[in-house]
C-alpha cells in the first residue's frame, strides 16, 4: 500500500478545512471578507470560532492532528527504509512531532470557548504546535541531508531545496513577528498575514515529503506466516 498519500492528506485537509470554514464564516456575516494573506483582516482562529465552522473547523482538525503524528512516525520508518541510522536525533523528531500533532488537537478543542484559561490554553495549544512542527521539520531535513549517498540521491533535489526553502521562509516570519508584535501600530492586521502565511508555508513542507515518498516508493505491506 503506497504512504504518499498519507503525506498529501496531512498536507490537504488542514489547509481544505481552513479555506472551507473562513468562506462559511464570510457567507454567514461573522467575519469580514478579503484575502486574508494580504489584508490580514481575519485570523485563522476568527474563521473557525463561530457558527457552522466551529463544527467544520474541530471536525477537520482533530482529525489532521491524529494523521500529523501518524506522519512523523512513518517519516522514522522511511528513514530507517532509506539506511538511515535510529539516532536519538531521529526519535526526537518522532516525539516533537507526536506533541505537535497533540497540541493541534488541544488548540482546536478549545476553539471558541469562552473564559480566559480557554483563551490561554488555546493559545498555549497553536504555539507549542508550530513550534514543535517546525523543529521536527529542521531535524527531518538534518536527517535526509545524512542518508548514505545512494539513498541521499533518491530523494529528488527539488524536495530537498523546497524543504530547505520553506524552513528558511518559516524561520524568517517567526523573526520578523517579533518587531511586528512589539512596534507596529496596525500590528493585528501584519501578524495575520503572517499567521496565515506561516500556516499555509508548513503544510507545503508535507507536499514536499509527499513528492519524496513517491519518489522512493514509500509504502507498507501487510502479510500472515
Amino acid at each position: 500500500m503506497p504512504l504518499a498519500w498519507l503525506a498529501l492528506l496531512v498536507a490537504v485537509l488542514p489547509f481544505a478545512v481552513v479555506q472551507l470554514c473562513y468562506a462559511v464564516s464570510v457567507l454567514a456575516g461573522l467575519i469580514p471578507g478579503c484575502i486574508p494573506y494580504l489584508t490580514g483582516c481575519t485570523s485563522i482562529s476568527a474563521a473557525g470560532r463561530h457558527g457552522a465552522s466551529y463544527f467544520i473547523f474541530k471536525g477537520g482538525m482533530i482529525p489532521s492532528a491524529v494523521l500529523l503524528a501518524l506522519y512523523w512516525i512513518l517519516c522514522r520508518r522511511w528513514l530507517l527504509a532509506l539506511g538511515a541510522r535510529d539516532s536519538a536525533a531521529v526519535r526526537s523528531m518522532v516525539e516533537i512531532g507526536i506533541v505537535s500533532g497533540a497540541f493541534l488537537a488541544l488548540y482546536a478543542v478549545y476553539l471558541g470557548s469562552k473564559g480566559d484559561f480557554y483563551n490561554f490554553m488555546r493559545r498555549f495549544g497553536v504555539t507549542v504546535h508550530l513550534s514543535f512542527a517546525l523543529l521536527a521539520q529542521i531535524l527531518l531535513i538534518r536527517e535526509i541531508t545524512r542518508l548514505p549517498e545512494r539513498a541521499h540521491a533518491r530523494v529528488p533535489r527539488g524536495v530537498r531545496r523546497g524543504k530547505l526553502a520553506v524552513v528558511g521562509a518559516l524561520l524568517g516570519l517567526g523573526l520578523l513577528s517579533i518587531p511586528v508584535g512589539n512596534f507596529m501600530p496596525d500590528k493585528d492586521r501584519a501578524q495575520n498575514v503572517i499567521e496565515w502565511t506561516f500556516a499555509t508555508l508548513m503544510l507545503g513542507y508535507y507536499a514536499f515529503t509527499w513528492r519524496a515518498w513517491q519518489a522512493t516508493g514509500f509504502r507498507a505491506e501487510f502479510g500472515v506466516r
